[in-house]
């Protein structure tokens, strides 16, 4: 039977404390419902009573478990089917969700076909039958489907987005009002509450942001750059999905997902196969109608051009040559002419083959010329004049070919409006190799010889150089997108203050050592983000300048780094099907995983953290699974640095080697701790 995986069933904030504008001495439940300030559920119409049942309940439970321990309040409900969380992400202001817990059908118990009835009796037996009511289906409840740490992660990741939005709930009652504070919620909120799938969320993700491999060489370039602006700027590095944070960072993890969702997608390419050469017509040309003319065209095709290229067309696309269809319609028949094409292997009048390279002579010729600009230039003859005759250097239209048009240069679909910014956008200079991504449409250059474009085709060439090209064009001035946020004050966390984000995005490639394929070449892009005062006075264009020259130094860095993993022994083939050992280490806000990256949605990791984040003072925890055969780890307080600092953070490993001992897996466990340590 199916799964059924799990969902929300309802979602509602409220703050006990609040009182109605106007007490009503015949409404009962005025002040219960002035507590609510959003709800929404999985069902469509809510009665009112139904939504204070669900907060009462809510309240109570608060309450009681208030009771036993002062100051602790309950957090979790389980049972057989559902889920119900309570968090306070601010004094006197509750988000309350209620999930249910993934289910699978039982199946029927009925396993024996029905028996047959007599005739007279049939038409009794169906009328019992609709009359009877229906079986209700059984489920089987899966307990481990929900977890509470990423419950309670998801919610407050959910709070610190509206917070980065709107600012804090206390701010947004006292400046704007309770009015305000119920809309904005209603804005974010019901969006937000509906759009996360628990089954695509895997362990790692709720643990923080992931760090870039190479932050620990990335961060001082970031430093540099920093060090430029004044005291009160924030400033950090995204390559998607990686962070590159400052040493101290001083913004909340949710300006990071923020950025992240503002960069602009990369443009959508076009097919290489449709897309036209330089001096190529993007259309082929109108032929006459007159079938004689069309007929002896097709055959100029057909003998002339595909034969002299046929071995170089098989060598490049390793496919056949067809000819180019006319699909003309005869009036009086009704019927398409298809030419050359569904004629089960007869040849149609005036499409015999040939086994000359020659062509017959023909009213009207379609010649190739080569050009200068590397291209094939199209040029239709006027019907009715007499074949010329071309002397055509073979050798070397095919040099030209093999050799120049190899790369076709496919031309990328100009982005969307809102996503077409000149913050995205970065030209090139005699002096800067950066691949930006510039659009032909706002730049005003040409598909081939503008200066983004230009170079991320060439790329597209395994015969291009492994560098990025440098074009002699002017580069245009980038520029910065600009967004307004809410910070919280670092004296108090609920005062929130406005601030600007600036952040500009570059795409390059990173290449390594030739010779190398097309899937090889790493396309790659990264983003400055720069968070300023709304009353900056610093000059925006040389910001600009610097965090391009930033994001030029960053990807030097990393392709050295590709040039030194390119020059290491190519492992064995033992070494490479062997499983490898994943892990993620989790400092504060921010995760550094295995080179492998870590994706695993295994029970034992999410039961490890609970005990480690329990109140039992559980250090190592260590499991194994029967199917698969894999060892889980789970480690709290990693240790000390040179310095003598406690390194406070939680370390996840998984092994995938079932002839692993507890003893290996302890001392692979302890390595890879070790060599965290040494990098910080």
């Amino acid at each position: 039977m199916s799964r059924i995986p799990p969902s929300l069933l309802y979602l509602t904030i409220y703050n006990p404390t609040l009182k109605p504008k106007l007490s009503d001495p015949d409404d009962e439940d005025a002040e219960e419902v002035a507590h609510i300030l959003f709800h929404t559920a999985r069902e469509h119409a809510v009665s009112r009573d139904k939504v204070l049942r669900q907060v009462g309940l809510a309240k109570a439970l608060v309450n009681f478990s208030e009771m036993f321990d002062a100051g602790v309040p309950c957090e979790n409900v389980h049972s057989q089917t559902r889920r119900m969380v309570m968090l306070s992400p601010e004094p006197n202001y509750w988000i309350h969700a209620c999930y249910e817990v993934a289910k699978t059908p039982r199946p029927s118990h009925s396993q024996s076909g029905p028996k047959e009835a007599p005739k007279g009796k049939t038409k009794g037996k169906e009328k019992e039958k609709a009359q009877a009511p229906r079986a209700t289906v059984q489920y089987d409840y899966h307990d481990g489907s929900v977890h509470d740490e990423a419950l309670r992660t998801h919610f407050q990741r959910g709070y610190e987005g509206f917070k980065l939005l709107h600012g804090s709930f206390t701010s947004v009652l006292s400046k704007l009002g309770q009015e305000a504070l119920e809309l904005q919620l209603e804005r974010f909120f019901t969006i937000w509450a509906w759009k996360w799938d628990l089954d695509d969320e895997d362990f790692g993700t709720h643990l923080g942001v992931p760090l870039h491999p190479s932050h620990f060489t990335l961060t001082p370039l970031l430093e540099s750059f920093t060090s430029k602006l004044p005291q009160d700027c924030l400033a950090f590095a995204l390559i998607p999905p990686y962070v590159i944070p400052p040493r101290n960072p001083r913004y909340p993890p949710a300006l990071v997902h923020y950025v992240l969702s503002r960069v602009p997608p990369p443009p959508t390419p076009v097919p290489r196969n449709n897309a036209p050469g330089p001096g190529i017509s993007p259309t082929p040309p109108i032929l006459p109608s007159n079938s004689a003319t069309s007929a002896s065209t097709r055959s100029v095709k057909q003998e002339n051009f595909p034969a002299a290229g046929a071995g170089i067309t098989a060598s490049l696309l390793a496919m056949p040559t067809l000819p180019v269809m006319n699909l003309t319609l005869d009036p009086k028949s009704f019927k398409w002419n298809w030419p050359g094409y569904l004629t089960f292997g007869r040849s149609p009048v005036g499409l015999r083959p040939s086994s000359s390279l020659q062509a017959p002579p023909a009213p009207a010729v379609e010649s190739i010329v080569p050009t200068s600009d590397s291209g094939l230039k199209l040029d239709a003859a006027i019907v009715g004049k007499k074949k010329e005759t071309l002397d055509v250097d073979t050798a070397s239209l095919l040099e030209a070919i093999s050799t120049e048009s190899m790369g076709s240069y496919t031309r990328a679909a100009s982005p969307t409006p809102s996503a077409l910014s000149r913050s995205s956008q970065l030209g090139e200079s005699s002096n800067r190799d950066v691949a930006g991504s510039i659009s032909p449409v706002e730049s005003g250059a040409s598909p081939v010889q503008g200066n983004g474009d230009a170079v991320e085709l060439a790329l597209d060439s395994p015969h291009a150089s492994l560098e990025p090209m440098v074009t002699t064009t002017s580069r245009a001035t980038p520029t910065f997108l600009r967004s307004v946020v809410y910070l919280a004050n670092p004296t108090e966390s609920l005062a929130t203050e406005r601030r600007r984000v600036l952040h500009i995005t570059v795409r390059y490639t990173l290449s390594s050592a030739p010779p190398l394929p097309l899937n090889i070449y790493q396309r790659e892009e990264c983003t400055v983000a720069v968070v300023v005062d709304m009353d900056h006075t610093l000059d925006v264009e040389q910001l600009a300048d610097d965090a391009a020259g930033l994001i030029e130094s960053l990807r030097k860095v990393m392709v050295e780094k590709n040039a030194r993993v390119n020059e290491e022994i190519i492992p064995s083939a033992a070494k490479i099907l062997q499983p490898k050992d994943r892990y993620i280490i989790a400092t504060g806000e921010y995760t550094t995983t295995s080179s492998a990256g870590f994706i695993s949605r295994s029970e034992h990791l999410y039961d490890a953290q609970k005990l480690l984040r329990s109140d039992h003072d559980v250090l190592e925890v260590f499991s194994r699974g029967q199917n698969p055969q894999h060892w889980y780890i789970g480690k709290h307080n990693l240790g000390t640095t040179a310095d003598g600092q406690a390194i406070d953070g939680e370390a996840y490993m998984e092994i995938s080697r079932k002839e692993t001992t507890l003893t290996d897996v302890d001392n692979e466990l302890a390595g890879v701790i070790k060599r965290f340590i040494e990098h910080l």
